[in-house]
Parts: structure tokens; C-alpha cells; sequence
């Protein structure tokens, strides 16, 4: 994965979690004060739930980009470890391709769905917040979860190619700026 493209992606998943880590930091915070006005006030907040929903939402869709990037999936390699290093390549480029197909298609539809709501109007029940900026946002977080397969994809392509290149790690992500 080294690269222009691939440093740039693992800049951009780098803030895409910063900002869904913010997202968690506000439902807890928010769930945490929703709690204590409930019990001790009596007065709980009306949109919790809501902000909740949308939240959690960015949290997996701006978080996905970079764990796939890392490749920090979970995984379970009972199988693939006994397969020789040439079989654990082609499994690999099999795999990304399917997963790069399905990503694709799953991208294509978050972004009509996206613009479904926009061109529809649709709100939040209570709060009556638009749903669109929310639902372009997940699309816009679902792109880098595509660049990261897409990336895994030609590093196995390059591995079936030239089987003595040195596999590429997640240590091509750029050192953080802060």
C-alpha cells in the first residue's frame, strides 16, 4: 500500500476517527445527562435517542476507513494460516475483490439513499433535524472504507504478480501531525 494514494487515505481515515471518537465522546456525555435529568429532575431529554441514531452512525461509518486501512479487522485465520504463503495471497486477492464489490454497491446505494432524503425532506421525529447532511456524511465516511479494500486489493494484486515483494503494513499511514 505505499503510494501517494495510500498516504493520503490514511490521512484522511485518521481524521474521519478522530471526529467519530468526538461523536462517542458526545453520546456518552449526552446519555450521561440524560440520565441524571431523568432520575434527579425528572426531566428527561426529548432527543436523545435521535442524536443517538445519527451519531452512532457516523461513529461506524467515519471509524470503518480506518480500521480497514490498518487492516484491524477481526479475523479468523485458523484456515488461511495452514495454507501456503502463495495460497494465503490468492485468497487474499479473492477476498478483496468480493469485498470490493460489495463495498462498491454498498457506497452506490448510501449515496441514492443520501439523495433521497434530500430531494424528500425527510426529518428526525421529534428535534425535526434533517436526515440528508447526516446520510451524505455516511456516504462521504463509506468512500474511504472503499479506498481501504481497493487498496488491500492491489497490494494482493502486486503479491500475485511478484510473490518476493515485502508485503505492505499499516505503518504506511503517515505520523500523526498533531
Amino acid at each position: 500500500m505505499d503510494g501517494i494514494l495510500a498516504r493520503a487515505n490514511a490521512r484522511v481515515t485518521l481524521w474521519l476517527a478522530r471526529l467519530a471518537a468526538a461523536a462517542l465522546a458526545l453520546i456518552a456525555a449526552m446519555t450521561f445527562c440524560d440520565v441524571v435529568a431523568r432520575y434527579f429532575f425528572d426531566r428527561p431529554f426529548t432527543f436523545t435517542v435521535e442524536i443517538t441514531e445519527m451519531a452512532m452512525a457516523l461513529v461506524v461509518f467515519f471509524g470503518v476507513g480506518l480500521v480497514t486501512h490498518e487492516n484491524g479487522h477481526i479475523s479468523a485465520d485458523v484456515v488461511t494460516l495452514r495454507l501456503s504463503p502463495r495460497m494465503q495471497v490468492r485468497f487474499a486477492l479473492v477476498t478483496n475483490a468480493l469485498a470490493l464489490g460489495f463495498v462498491a454497491i454498498m457506497v452506490w446505494r448510501l449515496w441514492l439513499r443520501a439523495a433521497f432524503l434530500f430531494g424528500k425532506g425527510d426529518t428526525t421525529p421529534i428535534w425535526g433535524v434533517p436526515l440528508w447532511p447526516v446520510a451524505f456524511a455516511i456516504a462521504f465516511g463509506a468512500i474511504f472504507y472503499l479506498t481501504g479494500v481497493a487498496l488491500h486489493l492491489a497490494d494482493a494484486v502486486t503479491h500475485v504478480i511478484d510473490p518476493g515483494r515485502p508485503q505492505a503494513t499499516p505503518s504506511a499511514a503517515p505520523p500523526d501531525p498533531t
